[in-house]
């Protein structure tokens, strides 16, 4: 009886050393997947985005206090439009990478914390897995805020390049004006 009780104890243990490999092997996959996100992320942040936000605010106020018509110009309420449609966009990407910098960081914590406990056999190794499907879920999340980040810069970006110099010069022909 003690023979077949020893028996299963081991059978059991080297199937779960199996597992542990493949477990091993999962979360490394996801370590790398989330590394690769944060990579692009860091390629494609907008560093000067506080610049370009206070940049436009100035120009829409000089124009603002500088432009004067009888007549509707449609051609400039577009661009004047686009812009502020535009300088709207700032706030959200802004929000949208802090909110990436620390899931970066919390999803990297966590990986890195699972992968300690399985190599070490810590905790309840009969939830291992749905531990490494629950935090390939968070990396997914991440993916998604990634790319609604690169989306929206990307069509900020857009507007901020056809109507931002523009805009400048037009306000500059402006100001001899009135000055």
């Amino acid at each position: 009886m003690n023979k077949m009780l020893f028996f299963m104890v081991l059978l059991l243990v080297s199937c779960s050393d199996l597992k542990k490999e493949d477990q091993l092997a999962k979360l490394k996959t996801l370590q790398e997947k989330l590394l690769e996100s944060q990579n692009e992320f860091q390629a494609t942040v907008i560093d000067s985005l506080h610049r370009m936000t206070n940049t436009s605010s100035n120009l829409e106020r000089t124009l603002k206090q500088n432009y004067t018509s009888d007549a509707i110009d449609v051609v400039l309420g577009k661009r004047v439009d686009d812009y502020k449609r535009m300088r709207r966009m700032f706030g959200p990407l802004g929000n949208l990478g802090s909110k990436l910098r620390r899931s970066y960081t919390e999803q990297k914590k966590q990986l890195k914390s699972l992968l300690f406990d399985i190599e070490n056999g810590y905790g309840e190794r009969n939830k291992y897995d749905a531990y490494i499907d629950m935090e390939s879920g968070k990396n997914e999340q991440v993916f998604i805020l990634l790319q609604e980040y690169i989306q929206l810069k990307k069509a900020a970006f857009e507007i901020y390049e056809a109507q931002h110099l523009w805009l400048s010069n037009f306000v500059l022909q402006l100001k001899p004006n009135n000055e």
